[in-house]
């Protein structure tokens, strides 16, 4: 099952100088989520391990095209206050842990109605070199970019045990489970500002944001949402899915986990349909964001573990500890001198 998040903190400001691309300019101004609530799990911390990339698996048919929402500054559809590089890709996105952009219908194969990309992408692993080893506590949380009153849509997750020489998944701890909208879920707000202005770029360069060479042919950007908090304001919802709800123990060694559009047919018996994901039988090519399977907008966030907030009483714990290790170390020092 999936879990809500409820509330989040942010961090102070983080500039990191504007970098421009064709036609849009990253401000780089960013704000970390430090902390949040998630559901009846309490407080966590975003200090787990991050993955070391993110890859983007495409099937053997559908479109090429990367499509992302910006958070843009009000009024100017060629700045936007998201995290970017000179060469910014779809990997960089996912691993920004920036709420201030957004893949777009990634899992989109059909639709192409009001200008919405089609891609070929089928799963989105998150990988771990060299693995790691599960601590128990852990949370992955994903958020998406929905219309207002909306809870998620639905997409499956599941963690992989084993990994070829090209870091792709050969094994998976179970079939995963698929996340379904969250009612406990609240609507955080985005990092900078609560009325958010956003625009969105599409391009035909596959998991690049910019041409080749730069300055070649600029990226696609359409204002996509100039409200300023009315009813129709865009939402940022939060789901946290605890890893050992994947089929893994605290002690396994995972990879990694993926992500896949909730439409994939798969079930506990035949777990190993996960791994081929441009086996058509399963991984199904005419996935569709006018259906909820193809409909969701993953923030760029997700890449680095949640990890649970000690109680009260277990810092009271490592205190009366260390407490007693001095008193004990006292005791040893005035023996030894007598």
């Amino acid at each position: 099952m999936g879990y809500g998040v409820t509330g989040i903190t942010y961090g102070t400001l983080n500039n990191g100088g504007n970098v421009t691309v064709d036609n849009l300019t990253y401000l780089n101004d960013t704000r970390a989520v430090e902390t949040m609530q998630i559901d009846v799990l309490g407080g966590y911390t975003v200090s787990g391990v991050t993955a070391s990339n993110v890859y983007f698996r495409r099937g053997a048919t559908g479109g090429n095209q990367g499509a992302v929402l910006y958070q843009n500054v009000p009024g100017n559809t060629a700045q936007t206050y998201a995290k970017g590089d000179s060469t910014p890709t779809l990997n960089e996105v996912m691993l920004s842990s920036d709420l201030g952009q957004s893949l777009w219908n990634p899992f989109n194969n059909t639709n192409t109605s009001g200008g919405i990309p089609t891609s070929s992408i089928e799963r989105i692993d998150f990988f771990f070199s060299g693995g790691y080893v599960v601590k128990g506590d852990e949370v992955i949380v994903l958020f998406d970019f929905e219309n207002p009153g909306n809870k998620g849509d639905p997409f499956r997750v599941a963690a992989y045990t084993a990994v070829d020489g090209s870091n792709t998944p050969t094994a998976y701890a179970s079939n995963g489970f698929i996340v379904q909208e969250t009612p406990n879920a609240v609507a955080v707000p985005p990092p900078n500002q609560t009325n958010a202005q956003y625009i969105r770029s599409v391009t035909t360069y596959n998991d690049n944001l910019y041409t080749s060479p730069v300055g070649n042919t600029n990226q696609t950007i359409v204002a996509r949402d100039t409200n300023a908090g009315d009813t129709t304001e865009l939402s940022l919802i939060g789901r946290a899915i605890l890893l050992t709800d994947l089929g893994v123990t605290a002690g396994q060694t995972i990879f990694g986990y993926s992500l896949i559009a909730g439409d994939t047919l798969v079930d506990a018996g035949n777990v190993a349909r996960l791994v081929n994901w441009q086996n058509t039988a399963y991984y199904l090519n005419n996935t569709s964001s006018a259906t909820d399977a193809g409909n969701i907008d993953f923030m760029g966030f997700g890449a680095q573990l949640t990890r649970r907030v000690p109680e009260p009483s277990t810092y009271g714990m490592i205190f009366v500890g260390v407490l007693g290790g001095f008193f004990a170390w006292r005791r040893y020092r005035a023996n030894a001198t007598h």
